[in-house]
């Protein structure tokens, strides 16, 4: 018997929209996580050796913090865009 990926696939991804990609909160808050993990994986591999001093010893670390404080300002956006189209809607 073959694993149905397919079938996996499309389950995930109904998932994923649901719980991640529902609000404009949640979508920028995802998208902000996303291109924060990008920028971490780039830049933090020249700066870990050398702040840390030896190969990728506190990367994981300042990776997950960068992407943390990209999540975080991502939601924030989005509640901001949120809360504006809100007073949209009860200004006219």
């Amino acid at each position: 018997m073959k694993p149905n990926y397919a079938a996996s696939a499309r389950f995930l991804r109904r998932r994923f929209v649901r719980h991640a990609w529902t609000t404009t909160q949640q979508k920028w808050t995802t998208s902000f996580v996303v291109v924060g993990l990008l920028v971490a994986s780039a830049v933090m591999p020249t700066f870990g050796i050398a702040v840390f001093g030896t190969a990728f010893a506190g990367w994981w670390l300042a990776v997950s913090l960068l992407t943390v404080f990209f999540g975080l300002l991502g939601n924030r956006a989005g509640i901001g865009l949120e809360k504006a189209a809100l007073q949209r809607k009860e200004a006219e």
